[in-house]
C-alpha cells in the first residue's frame, strides 16, 4: 500500500491579516536577534514597516506580543502532530517520515525556546499552557492510536498512562529539537531511526521502550 503524503501545515493554516503577520514576523526576528528584554516596540515597528501606534492596535505591550508568539508556536506544533493521525498505513517508514517532517519544522523552534524562558519571567504560570498543549497532543493522537488513548482506560490506570505519554513526547521533542547535525551529539540519522522504532511501538502498545524489538 502506498504511504500517504503528509500535507503541508501551511495549506491548512487560517489566513492572518497582512499587517499583524508582518508585526509577528518582525517581533520574532528582533527577539531572536537581540533577545526579548533588550528589544523595543520601536524596533519591531520599524522592521515591520508600520508605526508604533499601529503595533499598539494589535498588542497592548511587548509582553502580550511575546505570549502571542508562544501560543502560535504551540498551535503550529499541534497541527503537525495531527498530521500523524491522518497517515493511512502506520509503519516504521511512515513514522520516520513524519519525524523528519517534525524535525524540519522544529528548526525555527530551537530559537523560539528562548522565548519560553523569557515568558517564564513574565508569567509565573507559563507552564500551564505548555502542559495543556501536551494534553491536547495526547488527546489528538488518542483519536487513533491505542498508546495515547486515555479515554479507553479505567480511571485508576489513566494517570499512569498519561505519564508514559508525556515521557514519549519528551523523547520526541528532545530528539527533534536538541540533536543537530553540527553538534558533537549523536548521529541525527541514528537518533531518528531509534526514535521511529520507539514511537511506533508506543503508538501500538502504549509502552515507552528505548530499544524496542526490531
Amino acid at each position: 500500500m502506498t504511504e500517504t503524503t503528509l500535507p503541508s501545515r501551511k495549506a491548512s493554516r487560517p489566513k492572518v491579516k497582512p499587517t499583524i503577520a508582518r508585526i509577528r514576523a518582525s517581533a520574532r526576528k528582533v527577539f531572536y536577534d537581540k533577545g526579548f528584554f533588550p528589544a523595543s516596540v520601536e524596533e519591531i515597528a520599524e522592521k515591520a514597516g508600520v508605526s508604533r501606534a499601529t503595533v499598539y492596535l494589535y498588542y497592548r505591550s511587548k509582553d502580550e506580543m511575546l505570549l502571542d508568539l508562544m501560543r502560535q508556536d504551540l498551535e503550529y506544533q499541534l497541527e503537525i502532530y495531527a498530521e500523524l493521525v491522518t497517515v493511512k498505513r502506520l509503519s516504521l517508514t511512515a513514522v520516520r517520515k513524519w519525524l523528519l517532517r517534525l524535525r524540519g519544522e522544529q528548526d525555527e523552534r530551537r530559537n523560539s525556546l528562548n522565548l519560553f524562558w523569557a515568558g517564564a519571567n513574565l508569567q509565573t504560570d507559563i507552564l500551564d499552557p505548555v502542559f495543556r498543549h501536551h494534553d491536547n497532543i495526547i488527546a489528538t493522537l488518542g483519536r487513533r492510536f491505542a498508546g495515547f488513548d486515555l479515554d479507553a482506560l479505567p480511571r485508576a490506570a489513566r494517570e499512569l498512562q498519561r505519564t508514559k505519554c508525556y515521557m514519549m513526547l519528551f523523547m520526541i521533542e528532545g530528539t527533534t529539537v536538541q540533536i543537530t547535525e553540527d553538534s558533537a551529539g549523536p548521529s541525527v540519522k541514528m537518533a531518528i531511526d531509534q526514535l521511529a522504532r520507539s514511537l511506533l511501538h508506543f503508538l501500538q502498545h502504549g509502552e515507552v521502550m528505548t530499544s524496542p524489538p526490531e
